[in-house]
């Protein structure tokens, strides 16, 4: 089943998705309502899940046009606009349920639940073929008393035959159902995943469910006793809550793997997203002492108050309710054309302290890195919070699959891929984290070729060689094309592991501090390189604005220092649109300029600048104010 997710917050958005994800749902996402509405006019969905305030198309008018085109998915509205007049609009405009941040998780899946119940007959409480369970409620397969795991594709795969016993399935005709509509792979992934799903069912003891109907497809397989797939019956008190996809209340909602798996997915959610939330209280300080000196611009006004607004909604899935209830008081505090006393301006500095007390006080979750764990002490793979995942790009088969079954045991995700197009389309679909390489697969030096290609890719994937080849020559190939590690096969899947691990660990330690500079003076990107660079910060130098949007994204600085006035574009056209780019909206910006007067000031920061020097500043005081940034842009 298709859900829509359309929410800017990235947090919250991260988190509900991973949460229907868990339960085989695929979700597509969008950040904005442009991008919302262009991807629901474009093909069905079961479910539309839409925030009201969206950047570029608020939410009640993509509703309404949703519904002018008789767009009839169920649609479920999240705001933290909490007023009745507000709930109403909403409803009016054609949603057929609100739910008012901050919310609790499992208030949302119930209501999904309860929206997906309108649409469909009641599934069964579970689909059988031969020694096969599939129980659609909480997303279990067993193979008689074996639970089987698979992988949310080798599941819905699975689900697809059994739920259409006499229907033959192409290979494309399998992407449209479970790939997404602009991450669609090629056609060999297909064939990849079907066998990967084989081999488990194999392992678990049941016969292959799956028939190859040449040149036309696949089907399932008449069972021994030629019979379609048994459903059972709902089990006792389960009538009317057997919606596919997410669990029932008393399933897989009240069981223990699935709620130690939403609270992995919460922790770890918050570890990557603490320091956006701080850095999102300290612009709200800002803009509070600047409102109580009456040097608040509108713009800035209008910005502060769509922080607070978000913070409201998205510190409350964490649990912050506090920390909700004080971002409320400081959203209602910056309403255009508000003005402070004295006495309001203390109360909400006093307010922005408290705020920012919660957030230091809620720690960072450690999550477990497969480089910490040994196939002992790992935890199973659904109580993990992030795993990490691995492309095995090699034909040999009967290899790759020992490795894979260690990879599993290590806590890692993984892919596996026997040529360069299906190798090539796993990546384009959901970059590993890491990639080992046989440098041989159908020719030679088919590997070698992929490594130069990832070598040249942003952000970079760590490599691992793992070839028969041991010459000079062939390490000198390797090292020159960015490989990251040599392994000369035969080696045991375990010590292949721990490389990977090794690699792993250190991919994910601290990166040096990024800054991109861009100015037309080369003389101050000099100086900037000569102060900040003997402290630890990379400093990439560009002088033509031409250049800027591809060597943002392949540097992915930050901190972003701009100029003022220069030729052809100026700098505050470049911070319009980095700030109009959803992934770039918490990027720091610094402004350095010749010109400080404070009309050319107000427009810097206007167009969503955070800090503003001038060029004749100190040096000391420079580079106190770029380290304080990326200091910030750290927490």
């Amino acid at each position: 089943m298709n859900i829509l997710l359309v929410e800017d917050d990235l947090p919250t958005r991260t988190l509900l998705a991973s949460a229907l994800t868990a339960q085989h749902y695929r979700v597509e996402q969008a950040a904005d309502g442009q991008t919302g509405l262009a991807l629901a006019e474009r093909r069905s969905y079961d479910l539309i899940l839409l925030d009201v305030m969206l950047p570029n198309l608020d939410g009640i008018t993509v509703c309404r046009r949703l519904r002018a085109v008789g767009q009839n998915s169920p649609i479920l509205l999240l705001t933290a606009k909490h007023e009745s007049s507000d709930r109403i609009l909403g409803l009016d405009a054609g949603a057929d349920d609100y739910v008012v941040k901050p919310f609790v998780l499992d208030e949302v899946l119930a209501r999904v639940r309860a929206l997906l119940r309108r649409e469909r007959a009641i599934a069964p409480a579970s689909i059988i073929w031969e020694t096969i369970h599939l129980n659609p409620a909480s997303s279990e397969v067993r193979c008689g008393d074996r639970p089987l795991h698979l992988t949310p594709k080798e599941y819905c795969l699975l689900e697809l035959f059994l739920r259409n016993p006499k229907r033959i399935f192409s290979r494309q005709a399998i992407l449209d159902r479970l790939w997404d509509f602009a991450d669609s792979p090629g056609e060999a992934t297909v064939s990849t995943h079907l066998k990967c799903l084989r081999q488990k069912l194999k392992a678990g003891g049941a016969n292959d469910p799956i028939e190859t109907v040449h040149g036309l497809g696949y089907r399932l397989r008449p069972s021994q006793s030629q019979q379609t797939p048994k459903r059972s019956a709902p089990a006792q008190g389960a009538e009317g809550s057997g919606s596919p996809g997410l669990p029932e209340v008393g399933s897989a909602a009240a069981n223990p793997d699935y709620r130690q798996r939403i609270a992995a997915n919460i922790a770890a959610i918050w570890a990557r997203s603490k320091a956006n939330f701080l850095a999102q209280v300290e612009t709200l300080a800002e803009a509070i002492a600047l409102l109580a000196q009456d040097q608040l611009s509108p713009a800035q006004q209008q910005q502060a108050q769509h922080d607070a607004h978000k913070l409201t909604g998205g510190l409350g899935i964490f649990g912050l309710m506090e920390g909700s209830r004080l971002a409320r008081e400081l959203e209602d505090a910056l309403q255009p054309q508000a003005r402070l006393e004295p006495a309001q301006a203390l109360h909400l500095t006093e307010v922005v302290s408290r705020l920012r007390q919660v957030l230091i006080a809620k720690p960072i979750e450690e999550v477990p890195l497969a480089a910490q764990l040994s196939p002992r002490q790992t935890k199973p793979a659904a109580k993990l919070g992030y795993q990490p995942q691995l492309l095995i790009v090699d034909d040999d088969v009967d290899l790759a699959e020992l490795v894979r079954r260690e990879a599993i045991a290590w806590g890692l995700r993984v892919e596996l891929a026997t040529d360069l197009a299906v190798a090539r389309g796993a990546i384009a679909q959901a970059p590993p984290d890491v990639v080992l390489l046989d440098l041989n697969l159908s020719h030679p030096n088919d590997g070698l070729e992929l490594l130069q290609d990832l070598d040249q890719r942003l952000p970079r994937i760590p490599v691992l060689a793992f070839t028969a080849r041991g010459s000079l020559a062939d390490r000198l190939a390797v090292a020159r094309s960015g490989g990251c590690v040599y392994l000369q096969k035969p080696l045991l899947p375990h010590d292949i592991l721990t490389s990977v691990a090794d690699v792993l660990h250190q991919s994910q330690m601290p990166h040096h501090n990024r800054v991109l500079v861009m100015d037309d003076d080369a003389t101050v990107i000099d100086g900037l390189m000569h102060l900040l660079q003997p402290l630890g910060v990379e400093v990439t130098g560009l002088s033509n604005p031409q250049q800027f949007w591809d060597r943002l994204a392949a540097i992915a600085p930050n901190l972003l220092v701009l100029d003022l006035e220069m030729p052809d574009v100026n700098g505050v056209e470049l911070c319009r649109t980095v700030r109009s780019d959803s992934h770039w909206q918490r990027l720091p910006i610094l402004f350095l300029s010749a010109h400080a007067t404070a009309p050319e000031v107000d427009r810097a920061f206007a167009a969503g600048a955070d800090d503003y020097l001038s060029k004749t500043t100190p040096q000391s005081e420079l580079v106190t104010r770029i380290l304080h940034r990326l200091q910030l842009r750290r927490f």
